[in-house]
């Protein structure tokens, strides 16, 4: 048997007078439509109003995580731009260019740690934590570089990475040269090795004057900022007659302390020679060229991704394609 359909006026009036509250045999009375065919028609259209209604409400939260998703993208590469760069220091143990990608990854990129968020675990759980973090951002990252394929240089990264860890062998040679420079004048006067480890408050008075030298030196270079007449340490007077060691022109930077003051005379020239040397001799084209050459070329690299990865130039993108991260 053929189903039988309302006409518009029918299920108007069907719905209508079941809002008002009307039972099945009333609207039968009053409308001429079977009680059955008017209850079957009034609950085909409640189905597709609750249909209609949770089409819509996805279409809404699907709009709002796509908009996560891009404020997320934009944050991360913002990010980026604004934490890689030239570091300020170059540690004896410096991470390699993978190390300090992954460690930006490490960091409150989205804000997701509040600072009761890791408190609420313990060992392995805030490890857990913290991974679980690190592969969203590398995964945000990936999906970053998916949007912008085509549309943006990103062996630009592959550039900064490359000058990066060439700048860390030719520190690893500087700080090799340093050394052997060291070594050289403290030949030069029997005992003044000892005299002056044994006269400083600390053992390793020498490879501190070396690491010392090589701090202050590296963001001058980075700076272009580099005078290979302008002394490194100066004698800065302690308490009692001592006499410390510091960085010439900087407050706070006391590194030796030596209860002679002709010592820490002769610590701070010994340092100040060295520094010369490296700066004037054999390895001035190490600093001059190579080294500058790297910063250079990490500089111009920094450059042209805060230009890329600046939010004006990422949303209209990512907005007109897609990833596999994409809401649907």
């Amino acid at each position: 048997m053929k189903k039988r359909l309302l006409s518009d006026n029918e299920l108007n009036q069907v719905l209508r007078l079941k809002q008002a509250g009307a039972s099945w045999l009333k609207i039968q009375r009053e409308t001429g439509v079977p009680r059955r065919i008017a209850k079957r028609a009034h609950d085909d259209w409640q189905r597709r109003q609750s249909l209609a209604e949770l089409k819509e409400s996805r279409r809404a939260v699907a709009a709002e995580a796509f908009r996560e998703h891009v404020d997320s993208l934009i944050r991360l590469g913002t990010f980026l731009a604004m934490h890689l760069d030239v570091p300020a220091a170059v540690p004896t143990e410096a991470p390699n260019s993978a190390q300090v990608l992954d460690g930006l990854w490490q960091a409150n990129v989205l804000g997701e740690l509040q600072d009761h968020s890791l408190r609420e675990f313990s060992g392995s759980g805030a490890e857990r934590e913290r991974r679980s973090i690190t592969r969203q951002h590398q995964m945000l990252f990936q999906s970053l570089q998916d949007h912008t394929r085509g549309e943006l240089r990103w062996e630009v990264l592959k550039e900064w990475e490359s000058a990066w860890d060439n700048c860390r062998h030719l520190y690893n040679e500087l700080r090799k040269e340093a050394t052997s420079v060291m070594r050289n004048f403290l030949n030069q006067e029997q005992g003044l090795e000892n005299k002056i480890k044994n006269g400083s408050c600390k053992g390793d008075a020498i490879t501190q004057i070396v690491e010392t030298l090589l701090g202050t030196i590296w963001p001058r270079i980075r700076d272009d900022k580099l005078d290979p007449h302008r002394d490194v340490f100066e004698v800065i007077a302690g308490p009692g007659g001592s006499a410390h060691v510091a960085v010439a022109g900087v407050g706070n930077s006391n590194f030796l302390t030596f209860v002679d003051r002709d010592l820490a005379e002769k610590a701070a020239r010994l340092g100040n020679r060295v520094a010369k040397n490296l700066l004037l001799g054999e390895s001035k084209d190490l600093i001059e060229k190579s080294l500058r050459g790297c910063i250079s070329a990490m500089r111009r690299a920094t450059e042209e991704l805060a230009d890329m990865l600046n939010p004006l130039v990422l949303r209209p993108i990512i907005l007109r394609t897609r990833c596999e991260l994409c809401p649907a």
